[in-house]
């Protein structure tokens, strides 16, 4: 798979022993095919991965949001929120249709904000 996109979370709260990390990779396989890959496990560790693909990216592009909303609930669920790490894309990749401004907003709201 060719990387496209790369974009890496991470949250960190010390007290409660939590230190996780997400990534999303975004490229194309062989024959043309979108491919999503979704990693996520505690930071330093390997972590366990997730991975789809289709001619469409269309449903890709819903699974990666409805991912990263999910992970906009971890100030509830991990006391404290996830922010952007890493962000790594292509030259002329369209990012903004695979991760929209309003959800990368709420991570940036969410990453300020107290548990």
């Amino acid at each position: 798979m060719d990387d496209l996109l790369v974009a890496t979370f991470e949250a960190r709260n010390p007290e409660r022993n939590h230190h996780r990390w997400y990534r999303v990779r975004v490229g194309r396989d062989l024959f043309g095919d979108w491919t999503v890959y979704f990693g996520y496990g505690r930071v330093g560790q390997a972590g366990q991965a997730r991975r789809y693909g289709g001619p469409s990216a269309a449903p890709l592009q819903q699974a990666v949001q409805d991912r990263l909303l999910r992970r906009l609930t971890a100030p509830r669920r991990l006391g404290c929120g996830y922010h952007l790490s890493e962000l790594v894309a292509a030259d002329g990749f369209d990012v903004a249709s695979w991760l929209s401004a309003n959800v990368m907003a709420q991570f940036a709201r969410a990453a300020d904000a107290p548990a």
